[in-house]
């Protein structure tokens, strides 16, 4: 079996094995992930993927961009309407008061 072999292993389509070693980058350790990594979790260099411990054990998990842009098109995906159709009870300004502690208006 090649060193390669031996690295990495393919359970199914779903799972895959390797190793990888942990490396000083600047004052922080960095992993280095290989193109069959990144290939098998869709990643691409300045994706985000977030990252979770649990029981001792790492999950690096892709995270999507958000999925609208601004807030009017969360909104008409929310209301399943156009902005123009959606009702808002008030459209004043609301007064609260004078600051108070240490706000800066």
């Amino acid at each position: 079996m090649d060193m390669k072999a031996k690295a990495m292993t393919k359970d199914t389509m779903t799972n895959f094995a390797t190793k990888t070693i942990i490396r000083r980058w600047g004052n922080s350790q960095g992993i280095r992930l290989s193109k069959e990594v990144l290939s098998q979790m869709d990643l691409k260099e300045d994706d985000t993927v977030g990252i979770s411990i649990y029981d001792g054990k790492m999950t690096i998990e892709k995270i999507n961009k958000p999925k609208y842009l601004n807030l009017q098109e969360r909104l008409e995906a929310f209301y399943k309407r156009p902005l123009e159709e959606i009702y808002v009870e008030n459209e004043q300004e609301v007064d609260v008061g004078n600051p108070v502690g240490d706000e800066m208006w």
